[in-house]
């Protein structure tokens, strides 16, 4: 191992360090935030969805902010701000006693979110380099999935033992701890750049090309498929296929786990071979998945189906990331992944909705094969219409 290596390594392990604990932390509250918005605002699935669902409106919404705000100020002051403000939302949310405080906490979780995650991201890369973009995307993607199955494993023993408000209070001190290694640990990885003008589209004129548009569709798809997965997998398993709701956190530990290893070893191979073929195989696995959970209807082909979905999904989804780094520049990098995290955490609402509505009126067969219609073309535009962005690097 060169100098290089070990300087690539250590600030790799710091980033890591900042990703897991934040993502421990969520992991904690995920299986609870429904349940303990519930008692502020009763069992209605109108209201809590309404109230939850704030978080990613303001996540999404912020995103092109952030990107500018990144841009102008630096990643490592974003991302530390990004920590700080979820870490105090969730000790709000731990002390709340009213839905008020409780939406309020919300909103500044998803600004905290759109801040961190965003500026991390952005400095990964620039970390990394050309040479190693998608390898360390690939290591963003995988220390948060195992980060959060990690969290989500504790949570149930968590919650038994100690009841709800305390393991939010826990899940704060791992999002202040995450705070902490932004502040001390984490470098600035952006040059200097005090003349960047907030809200100046100028810069993006230049990266917006069929490879940056395809780019923002393969994120999207992860998230829209990976999302119609949780609204419709657990009443099919149940209903149509017959399988006891008890098989649901198998499936689910599956699929989290198999996005994770995908997504280590797709930046890796990204590197090596370009951009073009994992994605496009990343979205032609997903399809497969899709039309596996069309044509079987039995226990193992779920486990199969829902196997190769995480694969799909965690290959091709780092390589789309990769290519909004290669065509943008570090003037423009906040920006143009503020941009494709719009589009990409417009996917977290779209699944569920699409799954409503195509669902009750086609069937979720209908569903299914529209799934496998999008990632097909998207594979398609993967491999025949975009150019490698590999070697402008």
């Amino acid at each position: 191992m060169n100098e290089e290596d070990r300087v690539f390594v250590g600030q790799v392990a710091r980033y890591a360090a900042a990703l897991s604990s934040m993502f421990i932390g969520y992991g904690l509250i995920q299986p609870l935030l429904s349940l303990y918005t519930s008692e502020f605002v009763g069992t209605s699935y109108l209201l809590v969805g309404a109230l939850i669902s704030t978080i990613g409106l303001v996540k999404a919404s912020m995103g092109p902010v952030s990107g500018f705000l990144s841009d102008r100020y630096g990643r490592k002051r974003m991302s530390s701000l990004g920590a700080v403000s979820m870490a105090a939302s969730l000790l709000v949310v731990s002390l709340a006693r009213s839905s008020v405080h409780l939406g309020a906490a919300f909103v500044l979780f998803g600004l905290g979110q759109a801040f961190f995650f965003l500026a991390l991201m952005t400095a990964i890369v620039e970390a990394a380099g050309a040479g190693r973009r998608a390898m360390a995307l690939g290591l963003y993607e995988a220390v948060n999935g195992f980060s959060l199955l990690v969290g989500t494993y504790l949570s149930g023993p968590l919650t038994d033992a100690l009841g709800m408000r305390p393991v939010f209070g826990l899940a704060t001190v791992f999002m202040f701890l995450s705070s902490t290694i932004c502040v001390f640990l984490l470098r600035e990885t952006m040059a200097n750049n005090v003349d960047a003008k907030l809200l100046d589209l100028g810069g993006l004129k230049g990266i917006v090309s069929k490879e940056y548009l395809v780019a923002m569709t393969g994120g999207f798809l992860f998230m829209y498929t990976h999302n119609v997965f949780m609204a419709v997998i657990p009443l099919y398993t149940t209903l149509t296929v017959g399988i006891p709701a008890g098989f649901l956190p198998t499936l689910f530990v599956v699929m989290s786990g198999s996005t994770a290893l995908a997504s280590f070893v797709s930046g890796s191979v990204s590197d090596r071979v370009g951009r073009k073929p994992p994605m496009a195989a990343g979205l032609l696995v997903t399809a497969v998945s899709y039309a596996m959970l069309l044509l079987y209807k039995t226990r193992a082909m779920l486990v199969v189906s829902t196997l190769a979905l995480g694969l799909g999904g965690g290959f091709f989804h780092p390589v789309a990331s990769a290519i909004v780094a290669d065509v943008s520049s570090e003037e423009t990098r906040g920006k143009a992944f503020g941009f494709y995290r719009l589009v990409r955490d417009l996917g977290t609402f779209a699944g569920p909705a699409v799954s409503g509505v195509v669902g009750s009126l086609l069937g979720v067969e209908s569903l299914f094969l529209l799934n496998i219609c999008l990632n097909l073309i998207a594979a398609l535009l993967a491999w025949f219409v975009i150019d490698e962005t590999l070697s402008r690097a």
